[in-house]
């Protein structure tokens, strides 16, 4: 499953050069997740109301190409898996057909006190979960 989300490039997020800033990647790719659980579970926020954060655990981002000012950016979002309490997401950052970067980040399933938890606890959400990231 894949979400496709439109982002303007804003002046304030490129460098001197014109150049979407490496730091803005990382803000894009929260954009593409919001809009994947949107698109194909519920508003994340419905998740933390029921008890269920998932905290960044990683990064990672690869820049591929030149985004700048007034571009569209198309950030395709996938879940990639889900194992125990950890989930992966992957990113592709594109302008048209032309790839400028690519990603992935992992976060960890917690409860209210960010603390691991058993996913039993997390109920019928949890299988919510189970249906949209595929068992590695």
């Amino acid at each position: 499953m894949e979400s496709l989300s439109h982002i303007a490039v804003r002046y304030a997020e490129t460098d001197q050069m014109g150049v979407v800033h490496h730091s803005h990647y990382p803000v894009y790719f929260e954009q593409g997740r919001t809009d994947f659980f949107i698109q194909h579970l519920r508003p994340y926020a419905e998740f933390e109301s029921q008890g269920i954060l998932a905290p960044v655990l990683s990064y990672q981002v690869e820049i591929l190409g030149r985004a700048g000012y007034g571009d569209v950016l198309q950030v395709l979002t996938c879940g990639d898996w889900m194992k125990g309490v950890r989930i992966q997401m992957s990113y592709k950052v594109q302008i048209g057909e032309r790839e400028v970067a690519r990603g992935s980040s992992v976060h960890g399933l917690v409860g209210p006190d960010l603390r691991p938890a058993n996913p039993r606890q997390f109920g019928p959400l949890y299988q919510e979960l189970l249906k949209v990231f595929p068992r590695p």
